[in-house]
């Protein structure tokens, strides 16, 4: 037992010295900072826009001066004249102006603005205009503000969201399903990420180790099939440790940055849910274990280092159409993708997204994660058999064509 973890010490030392695992580690962590220096940069440059009101009916003007305006703009109230507004906006003193006729018993109001100054977002303001015509044209029919109020109240509006296990109806917070939907892409997204950094790793480890002759010392202190559970156990801890630092990285990252992000307005981390947290910490451990053990035992079939590409390739290509068909998940529940959420291999990348969207139920997500499970214990027992059979095959023959024969 004491040489296996010597190799797995070996193998994470060797990987912690090298530049490819250094960067994959910082990677969220720069992508974190950089994604708060831009916060940082855009709050410090976006100014809040100064304006100027001008109106020759001045109880319209003091109206509009005083109205709430929700931190969208500044008015600079001394500007009350179009002279004085034109000049300040070609000293760039202010943003821009509005003029506001009140002639004919019709309201226009028009504003003007320089091509180089902050952006208004005129919403609220066409708001304020609009709201004040309305009291005033009330007031001239004679309206109480209670008529008023009950004449421009809406109607209420309400949203219920539910979902359905097994036939029961679960009451859910409106924006759950956006949430869990999130989730679930970020997931899927780390997943596919994860596969091919460990796969190919794993892969060129052993590849390394056979193209530098080396593991004819190896195989005659160590069995081959220890040395391959060391080898996958050491892989497994360099991804725990990634994970980690990643799942830091998030948390602080939606924390205090969330808000400024308009795909994550709304994610409170608080309101997730138990269940879809350990049902996708269940596929991205499964799925990258099974695309991690299977790349091992396509390493093991190289000659050299430079053959890992070809030997890992069709496994690469599986990961992408994975990745691909969980766009399509999104929008649709095809039987197509109803049988792929069950096949591993595609399944850790299409159930997720089928079950955040409420297309699948819990007891499908759980028999989807058991035949992931059994692939992961099917793939571990012939990979195993791979590396103790051609580890010391040094053959130079083309990969497939090699593999064809050997399995007559």
């Amino acid at each position: 037992m004491s040489k296996f973890w010597v190799i797995v010490r070996q193998v994470i030392v060797k990987n912690f010295k090298t530049p490819t695992y250094i960067i994959m580690l910082l990677t969220p962590i720069i992508a974190m900072l950089g994604i708060g220096l831009f916060i940082f940069i855009s709050n410090q440059t976006s100014q809040t826009p100064k304006i100027a009101i001008v109106s020759e009916n001045q109880a319209f003007r003091t109206a509009l001066v005083h109205a709430k305006t929700n931190g969208d703009y500044k008015v600079k109230t001394n500007l009350d004249t179009e002279n004085k507004a034109e000049s300040a906006l070609s000293k760039e003193k202010i943003d821009g102006y509005l003029i506001v006729d009140t002639k004919n018993n019709d309201i226009k109001a028009t504003y003007k603005t320089r091509t180089n100054g902050n952006d208004l977002d005129k919403t609220n303001l066409k708001n304020s205009i609009n709201g004040i015509k309305t009291q005033l044209s009330a007031s001239k029919l004679g309206l109480s503000n209670k008529q008023l109020k009950e004449l421009f109240t809406p109607a209420t509006f309400e949203t219920k969201s539910v979902s359905y296990t097994n036939g029961k109806q679960k009451a859910q917070k409106n924006n759950q399903q956006a949430i869990n939907l999130i989730l679930a892409n970020i997931v899927t997204v780390l997943i596919y990420i994860f596969m091919l950094n460990y796969a190919s790793m794993i892969a060129q480890e052993i590849a390394t180790e056979k193209g530098s002759k080396i593991m004819e010392i190896l195989v005659s202190s160590v069995k081959p099939r220890i040395q391959f559970f060391a080898k996958v156990t050491a892989m497994f801890v360099l991804i725990l440790i990634q994970v980690a630092i990643t799942a830091l990285s998030a948390f602080i990252g939606v924390k205090y940055f969330g808000q400024s992000i308009s795909m994550l307005k709304g994610l409170n981390l608080n309101e997730l849910q138990p269940s879809i947290v350990l049902i996708l910490a269940l596929f991205f451990i499964l799925g990258v274990m099974l695309y991690t053990i299977v790349a091992a035992g396509l390493g093991a079939l190289v000659a050299r280092s430079d053959q890992v590409g070809q030997a890992i390739s069709p496994l690469s290509m599986i990961a992408l159409a994975a990745y691909a068909a969980s766009f399509i998940a999104m929008n649709s529940n095809s039987i197509l993708v109803k049988i792929g959420s069950f096949v591993p291999f595609v399944s850790q990348s299409l159930m997720p997204v089928r079950y955040a969207i409420g297309n699948a139920t819990t007891s499908e997500a759980y028999i989807s994660i058991v035949l992931l499970a059994i692939a992961v214990g099917f793939s571990l027992w012939g990979a195993v058999r791979l590396y103790e059979k051609h580890v010391l095959d040094y053959s130079d023959k083309k990969l497939w064509r090699f593999n064809f024969k050997r399995s007559k």
